[in-house]
């Protein structure tokens, strides 16, 4: 699944769930790569959404909880567009 700027995801990390919006999307090596903004305001680069890795975007509680609108993030996305006052993730 694909996801585009704005959407709200859960991004498990440790194996703690946490609800976030994707700022970005890349790819680097064939890979879907993105940049996630967390709701306790710290982003993540290089996040994927293979379970492999420690923490990745879970699709399964992504489609579940924020897909069928169960769960939103409270970060105002539209707002920080429109100020430009998006954090900048990738150096």
């Amino acid at each position: 699944m694909a996801w585009k700027a704005g959407d709200t995801v859960i991004v498990t990390q440790e194996g703690v769930n946490r609800v976030g919006v994707i700022l970005d999307k890349f790819q680097v090596s064939k890979q879907s790569m993105y940049d996630v903004l967390l709701e306790n305001r710290s982003a993540f680069t290089m996040v994927n959404s293979s379970s492999n890795n420690r923490t990745y975007i879970n699709k399964a509680l992504t489609k579940l909880l924020c897909d069928s609108g169960q769960i939103e993030t409270t970060i105002p996305y539209n707002e920080l567009v429109a100020n430009e006052a998006l954090p900048i993730v990738r150096a």
